[in-house]
């Protein structure tokens, strides 16, 4: 039976070397005040629909708009709720790239959709289903500040009633997978009753969008099988960095599938197809059309020619498991 094949979130902005950068120019040409915001509109589109196309063009099954308009996962979302000033850059886990901290300052409220305008154009371009994505509620507390608060279980809870209504409103647009990324949630084991409650404020929102719960960077072993009692369709694991995880697929309920990350999204060493098939064989024994296969994390942290070239590498590999019946 097939295989599913995606990409987690972001994927390379920058072109090819020697190829124009027209999203950077116009960005540029803002500072210089020979271009506006509906020029950066368009350069976004423009490069959002040649994401898009790369990525069915590898053969993957389900894509999303390689978050082309976003500066970090967490930017989009806190610039446009009441309550929150950006901070200053820090380190992104422990990736040579970097986010703008948020900083809750307020109550935390809704002021509208983050994302959704974006997700509907990025649909309206693509041929296979747009996964939208949107940050967890503990990730977005624990690499954020909170000066209003003062505990956490109410800042979270105030983030997840806010991230309720973003995937709400996806979902009203058309989206039929939200992706929910909680990578810090990997460390944070103490936290996984605060994390039941808050993403169920999140799911018990949608009437039947699939959901997934999406972490990378390491393995989910501090937590253990009660991570599959969170409440989500769909858990993500990253099998590069914590290979770990494969101890975990015995324990997935049978009413829930698994989104593997299993070529390297921080290695621009090109993976063997036999490497990859013997990854996802046992997996697909086991799991059956419960599996999706995709990268560790998202791709922006290489150059789009590599992460081009990982991704036809893994539909590939994903198809030869198909064909040979698992084995």
């Amino acid at each position: 039976m097939p295989i599913q094949t995606t990409v987690l979130g972001s994927y390379p902005k920058p072109p090819p070397e020697g190829a124009s950068f027209n999203l950077r120019k116009t960005l540029h040409a803002i500072e210089r005040g020979s271009a506006d915001e509906g020029d950066l509109q368009r350069a976004r589109q423009e490069l959002v629909a040649e994401l898009i196309s790369e990525q069915e063009a590898a053969g993957l099954d389900v894509v999303t708009d390689g978050h082309a308009g976003w500066d970090d996962i967490l930017t989009p979302f806190a610039r446009n709720l009441a309550g929150f000033s950006i901070g200053g850059l820090l380190r992104w886990f422990d990736n040579n790239v970097y986010y703008r901290r948020p900083i809750c300052t307020g109550p935390v409220e809704w002021r509208g959709p983050s994302t959704v305008e974006g997700w509907a154009f990025a649909q309206s371009v693509a041929h296979v289903p747009v996964k939208a994505v949107i940050p967890g509620p503990i990730t977005f507390a624990h690499l954020s500040v909170d000066d209003h608060y003062g505990d956490r279980g109410n800042f979270v809870s105030a983030l997840a009633s806010v991230l309720a209504q973003e995937a709400f409103e996806l979902e009203a647009a058309g989206a039929t997978i939200i992706q929910i990324d909680e990578p810090a949630l990997l460390n944070a084991p103490e936290e996984l009753e605060l994390a039941k409650a808050s993403l169920g404020l999140i799911t018990s929102q949608l009437q039947s969008a699939t959901t997934i719960v999406c972490t990378y960077f390491g393995d989910a072993k501090r937590l253990g099988s009660e991570l599959f009692e969170l409440p989500a369709d769909c858990f993500g694991l990253d099998f590069v960095a914590g290979p770990g995880n494969s101890e975990l697929v015995d324990e997935l309920p049978g009413d829930k599938a698994l989104q593997a990350g299993i070529i390297d999204a921080r290695n621009t060493a090109l993976e063997s197809t036999a490497a990859l098939r013997a990854m996802m064989e046992p997996l697909s024994e086991t799991l059956g059309d419960r599996l999706t296969v995709g990268p560790s994390s998202g791709l922006e942290f290489l150059p789009r020619e590599k992460a081009k070239a990982k991704l036809e590498r893994l539909v590939e590999a994903a198809t030869a498991v198909a064909g040979s019946g698992g084995n």
